[in-house]
């Protein structure tokens, strides 16, 4: 049943209301910087730390030339200990490419070869230790003791060097933040999620409709069904990050588009997004609506422009305006 006067779409903004949505994204991303020094700065800073600290705690007696497999797999086992052991390096290195350095092959490391074999860890920590940074670590090169100003030393630098990383790391999920609040919004409306894998059902529960084959929406009948929505996939060739069934028969095809600069909001919101959308108009008509989920920094002329390609814009500081729509199409 549809009722008058409800828009089957999503709201086509004015180019005055771009102009004042573009403001009100760039002020909330300012204010989510501002408040990083004296908040998630200082957390991060904490945590890689107290990783370090028991990093050095574990490798106390451990002799470089020959370590003990068992004492090093313990930290290779144990995630923030491992990434701290990264960062001893100058500069630090990935895992990815840690594990092609140490292998010598594409393969990597594994977490099976890391349980049991002992060659594995060894090699690990005998590379660190040859990578490591002459600058904050000296006493590894020199195959010496450190003296405790060069280990205090050494955990300030490491620690707010990680911690600038790993800030920057959350800065780039922030996206994904925003497009969890989405689908808790979602799951308040009654929608329900459809996840890949199989799922051992309890007694009396009933099945929920299946993920598409290997995550690829490639006809009608992989679409969910309302109240269904998918999580990331591939909507005929193309990544989005939720794909939500309406009761109409239509799709949602959803991303998050977090953006620190305007020349960045080209490259995620024209040349990304926006192809997007005239790709599912080739392939699917109008039964996919294609939405950005914005937030951060966008150049006006940039959304007028995707809107225009048939993009449909969604603030993340306004998340209500589009829930409200959402509930209207399930009138």
């Amino acid at each position: 049943m549809t009722i008058p006067n409800v828009s089957a779409t999503p709201t086509i903004w004015t180019d005055a209301q771009l102009e004042a949505e573009a403001q009100k994204a760039l002020e909330e991303f300012v204010e989510r910087r501002l408040a990083e020094p004296g908040g998630k700065y200082l957390a991060h800073v904490s945590t890689r730390r107290q990783a370090l600290v028991r990093l050095f705690k574990t490798l106390t007696g451990v002799d470089p030339e020959n370590p003990d497999p068992v004492t090093v797999r313990a930290i290779l086992l144990d995630a923030e200990m491992f990434d701290a052991l990264r960062y001893v390096t100058g500069p630090p290195v990935s895992e990815d490419d840690l594990g092609v350095l140490v292998t010598r092959s594409v393969r990597g490391l594994n977490k099976t070869d890391i349980k049991t074999k002992d060659d594995v860890p060894v090699a690990l920590l005998k590379l660190i230790c040859k990578l490591a940074d002459p600058f904050r670590f000296p006493w590894v090169a020199d195959r010496r003791e450190p003296t405790g100003r060069e280990v205090r030393t050494a955990l300030a630098a490491t620690a707010t060097m990680h911690a600038a990383q790993s800030l920057q790391t959350e800065r780039r999920g922030h996206g994904r933040v925003v497009e969890q609040r989405l689908e808790t919004r979602l799951k308040d409306l009654g929608f329900i999620k459809i996840k890949g894998g199989k799922k051992k059902l309890k007694d009396g529960e009933v099945p929920l409709p299946a993920f598409p084959p290997r995550g690829r929406v490639t006809q009608p009948s992989h679409h969910p069904v309302y109240p269904h929505f998918y999580g990331e996939c591939v909507v005929y060739g193309r990544k989005v990050d939720l794909f939500i069934a309406l009761p109409s028969g239509k799709m949602i095809a959803l991303e998050a588009k977090d953006s620190s600069s305007g020349l960045n909001s080209t490259k995620r919101l024209l040349n990304d997004t926006a192809a997007k959308a005239i790709k599912y108009a080739t392939e699917a008509g109008k039964n996919v609506i294609s939405v950005a989920l914005l937030s951060g920094v966008f150049k006006v002329a940039d959304l007028k422009s995707a809107q225009e390609a048939g993009l449909f814009l969604v603030w993340a500081h306004d998340l209500d305006h589009f829930v409200d729509w959402i509930k209207t199409q399930s009138i």
